[in-house]
């Protein structure tokens, strides 16, 4: 098998993904997607890890030393130099090391980042940001992160956290984020925010075909489920896709005034799955906005889906993108 091979795993809330990806082309050769529970551990989350690396290179037919390095994408704040996850609060761990476990498993080179920092590095190489270069791309599920090309460079900011959309306030005192905060973004427009919505309907008496599929305790429903619902004309389901999808665009239309950018990449499964979150979410920037900036704007999907995470993690893991690092 001729090519050069890095591994990409996205790390989220709620899942595992890891794949062999040929880095000149962006091409998946394997995959495989584990699901995830709150882990307390640095053992637990790298066990995790690297039984979706593991299952991922004996898919893909290759040994570990054809493989240039691994990279992965965590949803949180991180820490790139020296390799630790600094705080995520939807996987329930803080400070603990990724890449140098990962090294000592395998043998080759690992690199850090922001779960939507690296979707957003495989959409600007291989998909919807390949003609621009300014544009956010924005990924919505447990909850909502946000990447930022300036002028063809990936911006990080002084700390190295900037991009965190989901945390940005649109009610004062308003419900309680999975940060610790009140009133952001993510606690109203996000997957978990809006089966939060479903729940409390149901808590109402208000009927749902979705009512035995949540989880009770947290409030998590799945984004085919949603999807699902909406198409059956599930009243309360979609009620609470278009509050969520309105909500975010009041998020990015404030971006779209600060930042002025060539377009917007919208991406995550609740994005994918679910056209009426997309389409309302892109009829009501248009009458929110300011309408010089948001005139020449291009909102569209992610061109590369569930898989933009780990084929930027493996792009960010290369030499390709090394000096993007």
């Amino acid at each position: 098998m001729a090519g050069k091979y890095s591994i990409g795993v996205d790390l989220g809330g709620t899942k595992v993904l890891a794949a062999v990806v040929e880095t000149k082309t962006g091409k998946l050769i394997a995959t495989k997607k584990k699901r995830t529970k709150q882990a307390n551990t640095q053992e637990t989350l790298i066990q995790r890890i690297s039984a979706a690396v593991d299952d991922a290179i004996e898919l893909a037919g290759l040994e570990t030393n054809k493989i240039d390095g691994i990279g992965v994408g965590a949803a949180g704040m991180v820490d790139r130099q020296r390799g630790i996850l600094l705080a995520a609060a939807n996987l329930g761990v803080s400070d603990i090391s990724i890449t140098r476990p990962l090294e000592q498993r395998y043998g080759v080179k690992a690199q850090l980042g922001n779960d939507v920092e690296v979707a957003t590095y495989g959409e600007r190489y291989f998909g919807a940001g390949q003609k621009s270069k300014h544009f956010v791309c924005v990924f919505v599920g447990t909850g909502i992160g946000s990447g930022i090309v300036v002028h063809d460079h990936y911006l990080k900011g002084q700390t190295g956290t900037a991009g965190e959309i989901g945390h940005t306030k649109i009610f004062p005192d308003g419900r309680k984020c999975g940060c610790g905060g009140y009133g952001c973004l993510e606690a109203y427009a996000s997957r978990l925010a809006i089966a939060k919505t479903i729940k409390s309907a149901v808590d109402h008496g208000q009927p749902t075909m979705v009512s035995g599929k949540i989880d009770m305790g947290k409030g998590i429903l799945r984004s085919s489920t949603i999807a699902e619902a909406v198409e059956k004309g599930d009243p309360v389901v979609s009620d609470a896709v278009k509050a969520g999808a309105r909500y975010l665009a009041w998020g990015l239309a404030s971006v779209v005034n600060f930042f002025n950018p060539e377009r917007i990449i919208l991406g995550g499964g609740l994005v994918e799955a679910v056209d009426l979150y997309y389409d309302v979410c892109k009829q009501e920037i248009t009458k929110i906005a300011l309408p010089i900036p948001a005139k020449n704007l291009k909102l569209v999907r992610s061109q590369l889906g569930d898989n933009a995470g780990v084929v930027g993690a493996a792009l960010m893991a290369s030499s390709r993108n090394g000096k993007n690092r």
